[in-house]
C-alpha cells in the first residue's frame, strides 16, 4: 500500500487550536478524518481498538502536549469476496444432487 502523508506544522490562536481539536474530535466521531494541507490530503477511518498517548510537558516556561493515536486500518470485504450468503434454504454440498441423479436414472429403468 502506498504511503500517505500530510505534515502541519504552524502557529495559531488558542481560539483556532480549539477549533481545530473539535474539528478532529467530530470527524472522530463520525468514524472519517480528511486531513488536507493544499491539494494534499489523507482520510483516515479509525474504527476498533485504538491506542492512545499523551505527554505533557511543562519545562522552563515551555508548556506542550503531544497527542498520538494510533489503530489499524480495518478492512471490510463485500459479501461477494467473503463468500457469505444468506438464505433460508439448505446449501448443496454434492450429496443431495448425487442422490437425486440416482433417483431420476432409476426411474429412467422402470
Amino acid at each position: 500500500m502506498k504511503k500517505n502523508e500530510v505534515a502541519i506544522k504552524c502557529k495559531l490562536e488558542s481560539d483556532a487550536v480549539a477549533t481545530m481539536l473539535s474539528d478532529l474530535a467530530k470527524s472522530f466521531k463520525e468514524r472519517k478524518v480528511v486531513i488536507q494541507k493544499g491539494s494534499s490530503f489523507v482520510t483516515l477511518r479509525p474504527a476498533g481498538v485504538i491506542e492512545v498517548e499523551i505527554e505533557a510537558v511543562e519545562k522552563k516556561g515551555i508548556q506542550k502536549i503531544e497527542i498520538k493515536l494510533d489503530w489499524e486500518e480495518e478492512i471490510l470485504l463485500d459479501a461477494a469476496e467473503a463468500k457469505i450468503k444468506i438464505s433460508a434454504e439448505d446449501p448443496s454440498l454434492g450429496v443431495g444432487s448425487l442422490e437425486e441423479e440416482i433417483e431420476s436414472k432409476s426411474d429412467l429403468m422402470h
